[in-house]
């Protein structure tokens, strides 16, 4: 005999409130299953802002910093800089090639620092693309006896083989730390300096691979190591 009408109205609404009900007693468990989900796939992160970053992968890539005086002679900070942006690029995104920190260095000895002209050099070293950073009116102290670090800083990418810049970024008074310093008294200007360059190279790093955000939360924590 066929059930009436209402009776499988109501098997419905039963079902379906059991189905609420078992959604509700494993909805914790299921967000939580989900949430490491979407995080072990890389969807949570804020993707690079070079779109074609991927691009940078399986080519000879050059780093290339220009500092305010490094058009005269190899400059410390322009060197960590180009390192530190190297390192994170290495680890982020598979199969960079990396011009060498020698070969580049070789070859301005050879054709004169004052050659700021991003595509020559890589040209001169055999690149595929350059990265060049120019890195301006670095400074390490706020006052005398308190270590916080201002630059301003371009980044471009070129193709060598056109000379077409692909891609332009400004990060223009980048300041670390953000709401404090470190005093002279428990730091030296070295290993500040080091620290500064490695939360800039970060930064920039953040133009050619996705992130998690919440890693910028507490960025100024970094102090606390040192």
């Amino acid at each position: 005999m066929t059930k009436p009408r209402f009776a499988r109205s109501a098997a419905a609404v039963s079902g379906l409130s059991l189905l609420l009900l078992m959604l509700l007693v494993t909805q914790t468990g299921c967000l939580g299953l989900m949430s490491n989900f979407i995080h072990a796939v890389g969807a949570d992160k804020i993707p690079a802002d070079y779109k074609d970053a991927k691009k940078l992968q399986k080519c000879r890539l050059a780093i290339v910093t220009l500092a305010d005086n490094s058009e005269y002679s190899d400059n410390i900070s322009a060197r960590l800089l180009s390192r530190y942006v190297g390192e994170i690029l290495t680890r982020e995104l598979s199969d960079v090639r990396l011009v060498r920190e020698d070969e580049i260095a070789d070859w301005r000895d050879s054709n004169g620092w004052d050659k700021v002209d991003f595509a020559a050099i890589g040209k001169g070293v055999k690149a595929d693309k350059v990265i060049g950073i120019e890195l301006r009116n670095l400074r390490l102290r706020d006052g005398a006896t308190l270590y916080r670090g201002r630059a301003d800083a371009s980044v471009v990418v070129i193709d060598v083989a056109s000379g077409d810049v692909l891609y332009r970024r400004d990060l223009d008074e980048y300041t670390y730390p953000t709401t404090a310093g470190q005093y002279t008294s428990e730091t030296t200007e070295s290993r500040f300096r080091k620290l500064y360059l490695n939360m800039l190279a970060t930064q920039i790093g953040r133009s050619f691979h996705p992130y998690d955000f919440s890693e910028t939360i507490a960025i100024d924590g970094a102090i606390a190591s040192q």
